[in-house]
């Protein structure tokens, strides 16, 4: 579930930057708010560094920054929205309104592969991506959120490359 790696104080109702570099430090600063991120600039560093790979802008307006490091305490996710639009080198080319950052330390893989696999989910859900795009505030965006969770009780399976399905564990 979302909710359980997610916080009111882990949201950005608004973005003050418009530019990919300066949003990647404007989350972060909320993981180290949070307690989450021992050593931000490593953290950015290595979430900076992914997106050099290649872009975790998924199209659709969405982008899912992430990284596992070693600087992480546990699996968290926060998220931020922006009215106007980011530059985030999507790869349908427009700009980012929601973004989903993970931080996670290295040895949680299963939990951090089942939550990628919810959020995008969550923003194929035409009516879900469209309910946080107009939400108002924190407060509304994790009511959002906790309504998505309810309505898909199951954990995510996720398929590997490789052709193994993770599995959730049951609890």
């Amino acid at each position: 579930m979302l909710i359980e790696v997610m916080g009111e104080n882990l949201i950005i109702d608004e973005l003050k930057h418009r530019e990919k570099d300066e949003v990647i430090n404007e989350i972060t600063a909320k993981f180290e708010e949070a307690g989450v991120v021992k050593e931000v600039e490593q953290f950015v560093g290595e979430v900076k560094a992914r997106e050099e790979i290649e872009s975790t802008a998924i199209g659709g307006g969405i982008a899912i920054p992430h990284a596992r490091s070693d600087t992480v305490e546990r699996l968290t996710v926060a998220f931020a929205k922006s009215k106007e639009g980011v530059d985030f080198d999507s790869l349908d080319g427009k700009p980012v309104h929601l973004i989903f950052m993970i931080a996670s330390p290295p040895h949680i893989k299963k939990e951090y592969l089942q939550i990628l696999a919810r959020i995008a989910r969550l923003c194929k859900n035409e009516k879900m991506k469209d309910a946080l795009i107009k939400s108002e505030n924190r407060h509304e965006i994790l009511g959002i959120i906790k309504g998505f969770d309810i309505g898909s009780e199951k954990p995510e399976k996720v398929k590997l490359k490789e052709g193994r399905t993770i599995y959730p564990t049951p609890g």
